[in-house]
């Protein structure tokens, strides 16, 4: 279990890199970001079936961006905005 754990944390941290990386594309970076979120739920279970308390709890997308800068934030809502007109449009 020990070991499992440890390739989770390392995964995560090779994923962080990634959504770092400024030569990736926005295609790329949305799947590390949905592989980082689920490498994160697989450690949490990993750690609630050793018996110890989850390391990310579930907090709202708000609050997560909120953690970071106001441009990242500023980026996030123009994406956002973004999409939410193109899926309408679609429809």
């Amino acid at each position: 279990m020990d070991i499992l754990i440890e390739i989770e944390w390392d995964t995560i941290a090779d994923l962080k890199n990634m959504l770092a990386d400024p030569e990736l594309s926005k295609v790329e970076k949305i799947r590390a970001a949905n592989a980082l979120a689920y490498h994160a739920t697989v450690l949490n279970n990993l750690l609630v079936q050793k018996g110890q308390t989850p390391k990310f709890d579930d907090e709202t997308l708000g609050h997560f961006v909120k953690r970071y800068g106001n441009r990242t934030c500023r980026r996030v809502m123009r994406d956002f905005r973004t999409w939410k007109r193109a899926t309408l449009h679609r429809r």
